[in-house]
């Protein structure tokens, strides 16, 4: 006799023709996009004042200091940056990009932004990192951002400067 999992004369269980694997798969998209939009966006959160929109830190003025050694470039952008939220500073760091003389970028580099004296802008020994003197609400200050290894191909013109993170206390 041969053996069979139900009597000939028994009906087969019920099937659902419900679809468990797109609901599983719905459930799954939802809940990643859930995850991506929780995830912070560290440009926008560190660099905006939550409040209006605006920078936390406005950048102006700025200038240039190259020094060509061996076909490449070191260059110390100068600048004022202007702390336009409630709270003081202590750090802040840039992206500085390079282009060449048809407006192509060929360097980008990521740099601190170091507190200078306005007198003597150039001596090393006045530049400091921000945490050592925080740029308080409202206030104005020198700043140089030192880029090295420039190609010598630059167009000699500023970098596009982008805030990347601004550190409030």
């Amino acid at each position: 006799m041969e053996h069979r999992p139900f009597p000939e004369n028994a009906a087969k269980p019920p099937q659902s023709k419900f679809s468990w694997p797109l609901v599983a798969i719905l459930a799954a998209a939802a809940m990643l996009s859930v995850i991506i939009w929780l995830i912070p966006n560290v440009n926008k959160a560190a660099t905006n004042n939550p409040d209006s929109g605006t920078p936390l830190l406005r950048i102006s003025a700025l200038s240039l200091a190259p020094q060509d050694i061996a076909g490449e470039a070191n260059v110390d952008v100068y600048g004022q940056a202007t702390n336009t939220a409630a709270r003081a500073i202590s750090g802040a760091s840039v992206s500085g990009t390079f282009k060449d003389k048809n407006g192509v970028s060929i360097y980008e580099e990521q740099r601190p932004v170091e507190r200078v004296s306005a007198e003597r802008k150039n001596a090393d020994v006045n530049a400091g990192p921000l945490e050592q003197d925080p740029i308080k609400p409202g206030q104005t200050m020198v700043f140089r951002v030192r880029f090295d290894q420039v190609p010598a191909e630059w167009n000699h013109q500023p970098p596009d400067i982008a805030l990347l993170k601004v550190t409030q206390q």
